[in-house]
């Protein structure tokens, strides 16, 4: 088996990756609060993640993935009172958007997708492990997590305690023993979702959902938690707090996070104007184009969203899929060495691998071999699947207003009429081609056809 490496973020290492269970692969992301609509930053870890979990399938087979919803955040409850609507009826109607926007991306469902709300008696249970062991105090019907108490706290940020400022969802209020102390469970105002506990009517802090869900369906310690690099302080870092003061144990052995996404090389912000969402995005571009283009730059690194960079992947999908045409028959039993595989388990190198793709399609276009075009059409599609990527029977039908059976015929004409040597009939045909949005490249191994953008 070839040996995935994964940048880890709590021992800032490349590592080799060693699951804890072989047999049953865990791993959880943070999935969004559900309060709106989400924007195309959201859409990366999205995607990232997928293919991670589609490669951690391919290499153990069996994989546990939790990817969770909160569905139970101030947000919610202000943009739920701007739209005098339930909070049951935003979240279900978010929630529904998010599901429907996924679909078009190709990501796969993960094993199981918990609702916050669904697991607040988990969430005490975890609360008054947490008091028991003198990791969380109660205080006018709040329950906080003594940071100081943590010796190794910071550790995944890689800040001291003293240089930490409260803030990011961490209440500053006089009545905790500690400003960096942060909510586990506070007392709901009238008209916010609350329910029962020991300390009183009340809802869960941000942080608690993540620890709770994560150790029904993973266990206390699992292999992988990833995130956006947005979420190690203070999310990440109080759930690695709350795991440790409630069990006594590392949460998660690998903790992997994405580069931020930027819009022509600015950070989305409402004052700005430029934060686009994923559902304004998708009707503008199909999803298979945003999902490329979130594969082109490394997980890691800063991904900045252009125009040129959406153009470019919708015209490398062209290439692929005008390749992957050629073909008259496509085989699941090809034998291969996979430099897909090898590619992602260099640290989820997509880039890599979607060069890889690239050079496939390369030899295809070359070869006028049909059986060798075949077996290469057979190759690329299989490597493409790893990457959630050319997944579709119509892509040119959708995109051209000619079927591909028409477009083959009218090339097969033009190259008769140049063997004809019938130069006007060639050229007639090929400016009817253009007409319909499919433009001809001669090349010393025959025309290559594209469908031209709008």
């Amino acid at each position: 088996m070839t040996s995935l490496r994964l940048y880890n973020s709590l021992t800032n290492k490349l590592e080799k990756f060693e699951p804890i269970d072989p047999t049953n692969v865990r791993m959880y992301a943070c999935g969004p609060t559900v309060y709106s609509s989400p924007h195309i930053g959201n859409a990366r870890p999205l995607v990232v993640f997928d293919v991670l979990f589609r490669l951690l399938k391919q290499l153990y087979g069996n994989v546990t993935y939790v990817r969770n919803l909160t569905d139970v955040d101030d947000k919610i409850n202000r943009r739920a009172y701007e739209r005098n609507i339930s909070i049951k009826e935003l979240t279900d109607e978010v929630i529904a958007e998010f599901h429907k926007s996924t679909d078009r991306l190709n990501v796969l469902s993960p094993t199981y997708e918990p609702r916050a709300t669904f697991h607040i008696k988990e969430m005490l249970d975890i609360i008054n492990l947490l008091i028991k062991n003198e990791y969380a105090y109660v205080v006018e019907g709040h329950v906080l997590f003594r940071v100081k108490k943590l010796s190794n706290y910071g550790q995944l940020s890689k800040r001291s305690v003293e240089d930490m400022i409260p803030g990011s969802r961490v209440e500053v209020a006089p009545y905790k023993e500690d400003p960096l102390d942060f909510v586990l469970w506070k007392p709901s105002k009238e008209n916010e979702p609350s329910w029962d506990s020991p300390f009183g009517k009340g809802r869960p802090g941000w942080h608690i959902e993540c620890s709770a869900m994560s150790s029904k369906y993973l266990g206390r310690q699992f292999d992988i938690h990833a995130g956006g690099q947005d979420l190690i302080f203070p999310h990440h870092e109080n759930e690695i707090a709350q795991n440790f003061g409630a069990f006594g144990c590392l949460m998660a052995n690998y903790w992997v996070h994405n580069g931020l996404l930027l819009v022509d090389n600015q950070k989305m912000s409402k004052s700005l104007g430029n934060i686009i969402s994923l559902d304004e995005i998708l009707q503008k571009y199909d999803g298979e184009i945003i999902r490329y283009v979130l594969l082109s730059t490394h997980y890691q690194k800063t991904l900045n969203w252009t125009d040129q960079i959406v153009n470019q992947a919708k015209s490398a999908l062209d290439r692929l899929y005008g390749a992957l045409s050629s073909a008259t028959k496509i085989s699941e039993d090809v034998d291969f060495e996979s430099k897909v595989i090898a590619a992602l388990c260099n640290n989820l190198n997509t880039s890599l691998a979607l060069q890889q793709l690239l050079e496939i399609t390369d030899q295809i276009y070359k070869t006028d071999n049909q059986t060798e075009k075949n077996r290469l059409c057979s190759i690329l599609k299989k490597e493409a699947s790893i990457l959630g990527l050319l997944f579709r029977t119509n892509w040119f039908q959708r995109e051209a207003k000619l079927s591909e059976d028409e477009i083959r015929k009218l090339l097969d004409e033009r190259q008769q009429a140049k063997l004809a040597k019938d130069f006007q009939k060639a050229d007639e045909v090929r400016n009817y081609l253009l007409e319909n949005r499919i433009k001809i490249e001669d090349t010393k191994n025959g025309p290559v056809w594209k469908v031209i953008s709008d």
